[in-house]
């Protein structure tokens, strides 16, 4: 089970590249791209680090419109601001896979596990998906707005099991973020793995987590694993 953003694929060009020049065509306002980034991690962290987690469509909406409110609070053009980046962020073409990602799907497939996406997003993540090549034969999907609550919440993960009708211990999260991927996952008794891309490994990472630089290693990870159960069954 992969996470989406940051973990299989990522924006092109950058989020706060794209939200500058959109502020300033809408909204007059030059506002540097370090302080969108800085406001937009912000927003996310401090999201995920709340007591509410439930969502909907309109929940993921509204968070985005008020993120560009915070961003140009007292322009006329926020409503073209936030409909152009609302629609941006919808396009398979403004996102990208990470090489490693190329053929891993149907390899991973092609020894007999379920492989899935679980991410908190809203409804634009399936046209996206369908757009990337590398990503469209992914069918199962378990997106936020439509599972009601988002990841670290139980319940996201609680949905996920009910979805693919397998114990905890049997699913593998692999995500690249420490509190809604590695431990929303174990909390709930997944298996974990965290795609570290660039961040050092910082001390409070919980046990048994496995830690890869390329997601082409979960090759070699499951493969020793399958080949037992097979030995198992027969």
């Amino acid at each position: 089970m992969f996470d989406a953003v940051g973990t299989v694929m990522y924006p092109v060009p950058t989020v706060a590249s794209v939200y500058q020049a959109a502020i300033r065509q809408h909204c007059g306002l030059d506002i540097r791209s370090e302080v969108v980034q800085t406001t937009v991690k912000a927003s996310l962290k401090t999201r995920s680090a709340g007591l509410d987690l439930t969502t909907s469509e309109e929940s993921e909406r509204q968070f985005w419109a008020d993120l560009i409110r915070d961003l140009c609070p007292h322009s006329d053009g926020f409503q073209a601001c936030f409909d152009a980046l609302f629609d941006h962020f919808g396009r398979p073409e403004s996102w990208k896979c990470f090489p490693d990602v190329a053929g891993l799907m149907d390899a991973l497939e092609d020894l007999g596990l379920t492989v899935a996406i679980a991410s908190n997003f809203d409804h634009r993540l399936n046209s996206v998906c369908d757009g990337l090549p590398e990503l469209a034969n992914v069918s199962q999907r378990l997106i936020s707005s439509q599972v009601g609550f988002r990841k670290p919440a139980a319940e996201f993960f609680q949905a996920v099991v009910e979805e693919l009708k397998l114990p905890p211990q049997q699913i593998l999260m692999v995500g690249d973020d420490l509190v809604n991927d590695v431990q929303g996952a174990v909390n709930a008794g997944f298996r974990s793995a965290w795609i570290c891309r660039s961040a050092g490994i910082p001390e409070s990472m919980p046990r048994d987590v496995v830690v890869l630089s390329n997601l082409r290693e979960l090759l070699t990870l499951v493969s020793p694993v399958v080949r037992a159960n097979k030995m198992e069954t027969s």
